[in-house]
């Protein structure tokens, strides 16, 4: 396990400073003075990648290094993709350079107010859209790394190696330019279509200037379609990765999710017509909506009628992004498996106060999870309710209302981002205590620490 870690670790920082290095060639091509700084990114990256082998190899490897390592290298990647954000250290402070930094590594996509600087720059434009691609097949790869340690240990089902690791590499980014090679030959604009191609796979819903709204040509119903197409296939990424090198994995695990989640399914479909009726919106932007804001991505439709339209539908936009897709996803949110388990607990505990009598209750093992998974959940509501809270109280001294902060709080920790935001009519204050704070719920709702450092501690004193 811990070969394998260092291994993924070193795949993910070589490719980040292979794509940095990408972007110093291209400047120096275009003859931009920017490249000084994508080469530091480059070197810096390197680097890392190098000493990660010498620095942990021979260490007593726990379970709860795990959770060490993957944090540092949430915090090294973060402080990498900012280099290059320095390039405009005349308009922001370092405060405001790390929170762009933070947003597009964790798929987030929250903007400060002030982001028109930033998006009048092309190179740092297109090194954010690299940047939110990189979270987004970071953030699946150190899922799978959890799943492992956590609950693969008794069903060795899924053995995964290195050889599994590069060809999961190999399918995430084929499939990025899967999508770049369809968006191209239905929108005819390279540079459109990269952008839109990363902020789908990634869920990061950020396309270049516009932050996470379309432009006019490319919100057209034909264009809603497909990118709601593309969303759905991000949402199955992994499981369709599994299904195809192991189809005893899809038998085995995901089947058994599927079954799981089968009435929450039915509660989802419910939802959607529900939106469907509520408002005068075309079928296309309604699908495109709903699967956007399931999956966390946050992309939205340029027409200023769609946000009067569904601006009413709070609490159920709100019932979405706390969804998130599903697990092995690059989605924020608990996950539509996970809380299926809540709906699992509770036709338990009816069933105990219906029939009066003891009941050894759910075999939840045996339905596609286990009681470690049970307890993750118990601890991400239960922590990241405290979190909302506490960030609420904070974000209230800073010159919010009670409202626009829990409406930050809740794009930040689902890593929902500006969509959320634009559909509720707020957006970031100037003040850098406010990005201090949702610098901190973004991580933790990136890197899931929320329900995962309770289950470590547990192992941390069994081992």
């Amino acid at each position: 396990m811990q070969r394998l870690l260092i291994f993924s670790l070193q795949l993910s920082f070589y490719t980040f400073g292979s794509l940095a290095f990408l972007m110093c060639f291209r400047s120096i091509l275009i003859s931009n003075n920017d490249a000084v700084a994508f080469l530091i990114s480059f070197i810096v990256s390197f680097i890392i990648a190098y000493f990660f082998k010498p620095l942990y190899l021979n260490t007593d490897f726990k379970k709860k290094s795990l959770l060490i390592t993957v944090f540092y290298a949430w915090i090294l990647f973060i402080f990498i993709s900012s280099i290059p954000f320095f390039l405009l250290f005349n308009f922001y402070d370092i405060i405001k350079i790390i929170f762009i930094s933070t947003s597009f590594f964790t798929t987030t996509g929250l903007s400060p107010n002030d982001i028109d600087v930033f998006r009048s720059n092309r190179s740092l434009v297109i090194w954010g859209s690299l940047v939110q691609l990189m979270g987004g097949f970071f953030s699946i790869l150190t899922y799978i790394l959890y799943f492992l340690i956590l609950y693969n240990q008794q069903n060795k089902f899924i053995v995964f190696d290195k050889k599994l690791v590069i060809k999961f590499f190999v399918y995430f980014f084929l499939l990025f330019f899967l999508y770049l090679i369809i968006l191209n030959a239905t929108v005819h604009d390279l540079f459109i279509s990269f952008m839109l191609s990363s902020a789908i796979i990634s869920t990061g819903g950020v396309v270049g200037a516009n932050g996470h709204l379309l432009d006019y040509y490319t919100s057209q119903d034909a264009f809603l379609y497909l990118y709601s197409g593309l969303i759905l296939v991000t949402m199955f990424l992994l499981p369709l990765f599994l299904y195809f090198h192991n189809f005893k994995i899809f038998i085995n695990y995901y089947l058994k999710i599927i079954k799981r989640c089968f009435f929450l399914l039915v509660i989802l479909i419910l939802v959607f017509f529900f939106i469907l009726h509520n408002n005068n919106l075309s079928m296309a932007d309604n699908i495109f909506i709903f699967f956007s804001f399931l999956t966390t991505t946050g992309l939205l439709s340029n027409n200023s009628a769609s946000f009067q339209e569904i601006s009413s539908l709070f609490f159920i936009f709100l019932f979405l992004i706390f969804l998130g897709g599903i697990a092995g996803s690059s989605g924020g949110g608990l996950k539509i498996d996970r809380v299926s388990l809540i709906f699992l607990k509770i036709k338990d505990e009816l069933i105990k106060l219906t029939l009066q009598h003891k009941i050894q209750g759910i075999e939840i093992v045996k339905k596609g999870s286990n009681q470690k998974e049970l307890n993750s959940l118990y601890s991400i509501i239960a922590l990241g309710l405290f979190s909302i809270i506490i960030a609420i109280l904070l974000l209230t001294f800073t010159g919010n209302n009670i409202f626009e902060s829990f409406v930050f709080s809740i794009a930040s920790l689902t890593n929902t981002g500006d969509g959320f935001l634009i559909i509720n009519g707020t957006s970031l204050k100037k003040t850098s205590g406010i990005y201090l704070i949702l610098n901190f719920l973004m991580i933790c709702g990136r890197f899931e620490i929320i329900g995962y450092l309770l289950i470590f501690k547990k192992l941390s004193q069994k081992t």
